[in-house]
């Protein structure tokens, strides 16, 4: 498998030396389209392409996939992605009033994975955690996104889901044919005073291998059915730089054997 990205490099680090560093360290992509606007897109996707890197994705919200799906196709094409990414939804997250939220909103993001599709781009659902807890009076909002869909795919967040209280690999098995991108990421669950709630509202996020993830599950698994990309993310920095966390996050995955 390949290494991926996203969400690098951080604010006030420099942008072509940081990401002339990950390619140095081996990574061969990552998503959204970074910086390619500032300055000439076309001489900076060059030198994006000159680095040895591929864009697999570019990011969108569920109103402008619905509003317009051709805009994100010819995105999409600029700059040679195969998927485009949704980041939140309102009633997927559990944040609309009712059940009726929740069914326009998988019903306008199918209509708009269909119609992206057809240009053999896939739309992608990014998960968090409460997509896979209780809300509306269904037991989750994943499963009923998934199971009332068919062309949406989903972007699996491995922490966020672990953080939702499912196994990764148990959603990994269930929905792989529709998976199309795997974030690996990991964190820290801190213990909380008495009487609180058992975990934060906000996990600690943290370089991979130095959390109370089992990647190495999600990797063997992976690497089972052949899959091609995995894509590092971290939401928040613990005790490392940034630098020093991707460096540190591509060599965990790298010593498993399991990737690139």
């Amino acid at each position: 498998m390949k290494a991926a990205w996203i969400g690098f490099p951080r604010e006030g680090d420099d942008y072509w030396s940081s990401i002339e560093a990950y390619a140095k360290l081996g990574y061969r992509g990552f998503e959204g389209e970074g910086q390619l606007s500032n300055g000439s897109f076309e001489e900076n996707l060059a030198r994006v392409k000159s680095l040895g890197l591929e864009i697999l994705t570019v990011s969108t919200s569920v109103d402008d996939a619905a509003k317009d799906p051709h805009a994100i196709i010819e995105r999409a094409k600029r700059v040679g992605a195969k998927r485009a990414s949704i980041w939140w939804a309102r009633a997927m997250s559990g944040h609309a009033e009712t059940m009726a939220d929740l069914e326009a909103e998988v019903s306008a993001m199918e209509k708009a994975a269909a119609e992206i599709a057809k240009e053999g781009i896939k739309l992608c659902f990014h998960n968090h955690h409460t997509e896979f807890m209780p809300q509306y009076g269904i037991p989750n909002t994943m499963d009923y996104m998934m199971e009332n869909s068919r062309h949406l795919c989903l972007e699996l967040d491995v922490a966020w889901a672990n953080y939702g209280g499912v196994n990764p690999v148990d959603v990994l098995r269930q929905y792989q044919s529709r998976i199309a991108a795997v974030h690996m990421k990991d964190y820290l669950c801190p213990n909380t005073p008495e009487g609180k709630q058992d975990k934060p509202d906000f996990p600690i996020f943290t370089a991979l291998g130095t959390g109370t993830m089992d990647l190495i599950a999600v990797l063997k698994y992976l690497h089972e059915i052949n899959y091609d990309w995995v894509v590092y993310e971290q939401d928040t920095m613990r005790n490392l730089s940034a630098h020093e966390s991707v460096t540190l996050s591509y060599l965990y995955m790298k010593e498993t054997g399991l990737v690139e």
